[in-house]
């Protein structure tokens, strides 16, 4: 099929259209992708989910350069995967790690003290206020993975969401969480 043949202009917004881009296009941003993550589902995911995202505003992109568009697009995704990914390698665990060493020393099974009673009883509703400051679908995921010790994909199957939503939601609520908690640890 031809490039020329693919440009997606504004008469031709069609769902065949689209799946005839997709289908164009599919296997060589994945290769594209996987360059930069080194892992083939991953790759997939990302460039999946562009789809999605170009999909949900379908009508609203000006793609007179589709290709170059969809490759910086798949581009940007496989950035901001590999930034939130180290995000969250280096801070994401710093803040329930902390919170969980203060709880787990609150229950060591000796007898707390009032005041340990207080500052454990503190901390748990200051961790819950700020989960429920969180937004709806971003709590939900920290909720079923810290809680519920669910696995970024599991979380996916439940909700009907992407992997890489789920990571990226947990990096958000983490860094929220972080923000709004840590300076309470000091």
């Amino acid at each position: 099929m031809e490039e020329a043949s693919l440009n997606i202009n504004h008469q031709k917004r069609t769902p065949p259209a689209f799946d005839a881009l997709f289908k164009a296009h599919y296997n060589m941003l994945c290769a594209f992708a996987y360059n930069f993550v080194n892992r083939h589902d991953l790759a997939e995911e990302i460039v999946q989910d562009t789809f999605l995202r170009i999909w949900e505003r379908y009508d609203e992109l000006d793609m007179t350069a589709e290709k170059a568009y969809l490759y910086r697009a798949v581009q940007n995704n496989c950035l901001n995967f590999i930034r939130q990914d180290k995000i969250r390698r280096r801070y994401g665990h710093e803040l329930m790690e902390q919170l969980e060493n203060r709880i787990s020393l609150m229950n060591t099974g000796a007898t707390p003290s009032p005041a340990e009673k207080l500052e454990h009883s503190q901390l748990a509703l200051m961790a819950e206020a700020a989960i429920r400051r969180l937004p709806p679908q971003c709590q939900d995921i920290f909720r079923l993975s810290r809680f519920e010790d669910l696995s970024y994909p599991e979380i996916s199957r439940q909700l009907g969401i992407s992997v890489n939503t789920v990571k990226t939601q947990m990096t958000r609520a983490l860094r929220k969480l972080r923000d709004e908690l840590l300076p309470l640890l000091k």
